[in-house]
């Protein structure tokens, strides 16, 4: 059995042939193009689909699932995320990570003090930054080296070192 990754959402449909507007959860565009094969997230054994096509230069990507002919059909899929083999997936670099490995760490600053979990990674140009949520409160977290100190994805954690201009610690 295939060992799957989050691979991006779909929005809702564009035109009337089954086509989807496609919002990918990796920001390099080149790691699409190697993919093939996906699956549905919430799909159980995970069936493998075809992708037809898979078109743009900057999100939101324009999709074409195999199965999927109709504005009718393809409705159904809004809001679906679409997972890809994690061997279709390139290795990274030490110390780079896909968003999806990033999304769910537990949150300490460098004196052991828990400060959430990152619920999602935005790209903002520079540098990607990490919402760190707990209950209502919200931190945000430049992923540059001096201030996240160490991300263990074996250990589910993440340990940053709060600086000035970060706001008020969560």
């Amino acid at each position: 059995m295939k060992d799957w990754a989050p691979f991006g959402r779909i929005a809702k449909p564009h035109g009337l042939k089954g086509e989807l507007k496609f919002y990918p959860f990796l920001s390099n565009p080149d790691l699409y193009r190697e993919v093939k094969i996906v699956a549905f997230e919430n799909h159980d054994p995970k069936r493998e689909i075809q992708i037809e096509s898979l078109r743009g230069a900057k999100p939101p990507f324009i999709i074409k699932l195999k199965g999927w002919d109709s504005i009718e059909s393809s409705n159904e899929l809004r809001g679906t995320v679409l997972l890809a083999p994690r061997e279709k997936l390139q290795v990274l670099p030490e110390g780079q990570y896909y968003w999806f490995e990033i999304e769910g760490l537990e949150v300490y600053d460098i004196q052991g003090v828990y400060h959430g979990r990152v619920e999602e990674v935005m790209e903002t140009g520079s540098n990607d930054v990490y919402v760190v949520r707990n209950g209502k409160k919200e931190l945000l977290l430049p992923a540059i080296d001096w201030v996240v100190k160490k991300v263990d994805l074996e250990g589910n954690r993440l340990t940053f070192e709060f600086i000035e201009g970060l706001g008020d610690a969560v």
